[in-house]
């Protein structure tokens, strides 16, 4: 036990403790604010938020609009101009200091019939702020009971036929902590697991791996290379977590949409406990393969196929999001690659009941136990072929035999 805390603690430290493991570190969420940043910058400026005019023929408009931005950064509100004729909002629409303007007829009571005028077509924006500005106008004066209830519209609220409150109906809130952990997923794979493969078949060209044996056995050193992994996983997992929640409390001010997001931690610690196993699962499976490798490039080749099975519950998003607890997604629920998004999405659309969760995770952990089993075996037998790839399939026929 001795050495596999030293073999884990040397991986850990060699990896950890360099300049280049923290500036990927930060480099990761800081390019994915960037590029979010980025997205979410252009989408707001591509919104016109010119004023527009309304010539008002029927005397409908007596209110005065109400702009109440909540400050957001992209809290955007547009304002109505009125005129009594045409040829002003014309030609501050031809100048473009308006984006357009609307003629509201005399006889609107009859056809509620509106006609815009401008060089380009309506955005639903607009006619949304233009349904909700003559609406308003209209109920002027009116005796309507809970007036402002009803404009305000209803809270969805989305619950399961046993009783409890799973989220709010906006779905982009359900969607973003498995979306979050699927990402996270993602990376941890594609950045500490392939270290782990790389750091093994490298070992294997160099010959230091030779020296190592000396003072280990086969089965100390994959296992301290394993936890030693799966350290530097937690490791980045904490970090960015940790970066996530700082700069949600920081921006949640100023980016209004947070203050809407409600999160569930038992939710998002049952979503982390199986990304940790996937994890564990798929590190202990790169093991194997790199410890049936002789060559680095042959280590490049099988990363670029590992993000298939990884990325599966991306393709089929929609699908899991329609039937949560149909046969597709079960499935993929007890397969290890796409576990972590997978269960995320179900447990946000709908209820799972208690036991299938610990049937999931009950398998999960047998196949993580499993594969670093087989990844001591591997190790064993493939760790001083330098000339010759071990055979997977001739390893598992071997161990059968055995068994």
């Amino acid at each position: 036990m001795n050495n596999i805390l030293k073999v884990a603690k040397n991986e850990y430290t060699q990896h950890v403790f360099t300049k280049k493991f923290w500036v990927a570190l930060m480099a990761v969420p800081l390019i994915f604010i960037f590029f979010g940043a980025i997205s979410a910058f252009v989408g707001a400026k591509s919104v016109d938020t010119r004023p527009i005019g309304i010539v008002d023929q029927a005397g409908i408009i007596t209110q005065t609009q109400k702009l109440d931005g909540k400050g957001g950064l992209f809290d955007m509100t547009i304002e109505f101009q009125g005129f009594k004729d045409e040829k002003a909002p014309k030609m501050g629409t031809e100048a473009g200091s308006l984006q357009g303007y609307v003629v509201i007829p005399e006889d609107y009571a009859e056809n509620h019939t509106l006609t815009w005028y401008g060089n380009k077509q309506m955005t639903p924006e607009v006619q949304k702020a233009l349904s909700g500005f003559i609406g308003q106008n209209l109920m002027a004066g009116l005796t309507i009971p809970n007036k402002e209830r009803i404009e305000a519209g209803s809270v969805i609220r989305i619950e399961s036929l046993d009783g409890s409150v799973q989220s709010s109906g906006d779905s982009w809130q359900r969607i973003l902590i498995p979306a979050i952990t699927g990402l996270l997923y993602f990376i941890l794979v594609m950045g500490s697991g392939n270290y782990l493969l790389q750091s093994l078949v490298g070992e294997k060209e160099n010959r230091t791996i030779e020296i190592m044996l000396t003072s280990v056995t086969p089965n100390e050193m994959m296992a301290g290379k394993i936890i030693g992994n799966i350290g530097v996983a937690i490791t980045q997992l904490v970090s960015w977590v940790g970066l996530i929640l700082i700069g949600a409390l920081a921006f949640r001010s100023k980016l209004t949409f947070l203050s809407a997001i409600e999160i569930s931690w038992a939710t998002m610690g049952i979503n982390l406990v199986f990304l940790m196993v996937s994890f564990i699962f798929t590190a202990s499976l790169l093991a194997i393969l790199g410890a049936t490798m002789t060559e680095t490039q042959e280590a490049q080749s099988v990363m670029g196929l590992m993000v298939f099975p990884v990325m599966i519950p991306f393709y089929f998003f929609v699908v899991i999001m329609n039937a949560p607890n149909g046969l597709f997604a079960r499935v993929l629920s007890y397969i290890p690659f796409s576990n972590p998004l997978t269960m995320g999405l179900r447990m946000a659309f709908t209820k799972v009941a208690t036991w299938e969760i610990l049937l999931v995770l009950a398998v999960q952990v047998v196949f993580a136990g499993l594969m670093l089993w087989l990844a001591g075996k591997a190790f064993k037998v493939g760790m001083l072929q330098f000339e010759k790839k071990v055979s997977l399939i001739s390893l598992l026929k071997k161990e059968a035999r055995n068994a």
